[in-house]
């Protein structure tokens, strides 16, 4: 046998058995996890690769295997998947996600058009089993999920993978090189890799992807902030606030615990100025929407919940503070906010996606520690597209500023709006290479039985 497959199997098999391992002594943890979401069991069937035989209606197979890992990757591919039908409204597809609420989201996909699966778990017998159940021409993964198990299966069975809207963390780019020695082999079998940015086209042939397959397409965030809008679920509510045309909105989004505290001794401190303004807390993780009431509360105001104007019917709320204790309603709500924080960032260490407020052109405040967002905040930067604050005390200042001129609170909303607007367009010019890819499969295709029937008369 040659050395360099045999060298291949042998670390395939070190891997398989170091993932089981793994995955056993990890199972009290997301036990404990996936039980506090709802049910742990859930799906677990599919990532075993355990399917019905007769499930699936199109039993020839499907045209493209798309995979997002959760909410923001299943994104993504919904934005791929909508310009793909719009130059074919008859590809089939099969869409896999890992958590549950990426699940959800993809079954808003037509039925006829689109099966919804969990991904299989990186066990040779589980990849072997979802593939010959789903048997694709292509496979899309979104962003950057590589498991090699996958990945040498689709290389079996001749099936392209493409690999869109792909980046690079610092720590994801520092374990590839640790473990370039072994996953190059793998890396070297993506057909496509899709970058988001320049920069990332050097930094992924850096760690071992095949460098004449990288090309850069540019970020597909901005297309899933146009993607859809939530407008609709705002109006059965927002008159209930009480809040008048002339209120002057502040919207904190996606913030982290110490910073819903920053926003409310600003917005203490501006109001005995500026009675009409606003107050609206957005926290990242809805749970924790009544930890953040106690804490107004200490401050001596009184919010209001965003599930309890459910129950307001006639009468108007008269609280100045609204709390988001909902999902899937933050996007609407930069539409009606004068002023964004993005959180994240002032705090806690990251930052959030700020483009959902770029989109609706609002001025955006942010905080130094942006290190999941490097080039769209260098981007916007640049532009002068956003306002970063150094910490609470630069943050009030700035805002105050924000609120008095009116005319540069307006110029940097336009200026995010523009920048917005000069980016979107990536998911449309992915469809087209996807479309391409399976047209040159489907060609393959048709070139086997012919190629068979060759050989055998020979």
């Amino acid at each position: 046998m040659n050395s360099k497959p045999m060298r291949s199997f042998v670390l395939r098999v070190l891997y398989t058995l170091l993932f089981i391992i793994f995955t056993l002594l990890s199972l009290p943890y997301y036990y404990v996890k996936l039980r506090r979401r709802g049910n742990p069991f859930e799906g677990i069937g599919q990532r075993l690769g355990m399917y019905p035989r007769r499930k699936i209606s199109h039993l020839k197979g499907v045209d493209l295997w798309i995979h997002g890992v959760s909410v923001g990757e299943v994104l993504i591919g919904k934005v791929i998947l909508k310009e793909l039908w719009k130059i074919d409204p008859e590809i089939k597809v099969a869409f896999t996600t890992t958590t549950s609420t990426g699940f959800r989201l993809a079954l808003s996909e037509p039925r006829d058009k689109c099966s919804v699966y969990y991904f299989p778990l990186d066990f040779p017998w589980a990849v072997k089993r979802t593939f010959s159940f789903l048997n694709p021409r292509l496979v899309v993964l979104i962003e950057t999920e590589i498991w090699p198990n996958f990945i040498e299966e689709s290389t079996k069975r001749k099936i392209p993978i493409i690999l869109c809207n792909a980046r690079l963390s610092e720590r994801t780019e520092k374990w590839y090189k640790f473990f370039s020695w072994f996953m190059k082999p793998f890396l070297n079998q993506l057909s496509l890799i899709l970058v988001t940015h320049e920069s990332e086209t050097e930094r992924f042939a850096r760690v071992g992807f095949p460098p004449e397959r990288i090309f850069c397409m540019g970020s597909m965030k901005f297309d899933v902030a146009d993607y859809r809008t939530d407008l609709e679920k705002t109006t059965t509510w927002w008159e209930k606030l009480g809040w008048d045309q002339g209120s002057l909105i502040i919207l904190g989004g996606s913030t982290h615990r110490g910073e819903e505290e920053i926003l409310v001794k600003a917005f203490i401190r501006l109001k005995q100025k500026w009675p009409n303004l606003r107050l609206i807390l957005a926290p990242r993780h809805a749970e924790r929407a009544r930890e953040i009431k106690s804490l107004c509360l200490d401050y001596g105001i009184s919010p209001v919940m965003r599930t309890e104007l459910e129950t307001i019917n006639d009468l108007r709320s008269s609280s100045d503070i609204l709390i988001l204790d909902t999902t899937g309603e933050l996007r609407a709500l930069y539409e009606k906010a004068d002023l964004v924080f993005v959180g994240k960032s002032l705090t806690a260490k990251g930052g959030q996606n700020f483009i959902e407020a770029a989109r609706a052109g609002k001025a955006i405040l942010v905080g130094p520690n942006m290190q999941n967002f490097k080039l769209l905040f260098k981007l916007f930067l640049d532009c002068e597209a956003l306002t970063v604050v150094k910490d609470e005390a630069d943050f009030s200042h700035k805002l105050q500023e924000l609120i008095e001129d009116e005319k540069a609170r307006k110029m940097m909303g336009i200026k995010a709006k523009t920048v917005f607007m000069k980016n979107i367009g990536v998911g449309r010019k992915t469809a087209e290479i996807v479309y391409n890819y399976l047209e040159y499969q489907k060609r393959l295709e048709a070139k086997r039985p012919f190629e068979n029937l060759l050989k055998e008369a020979s």
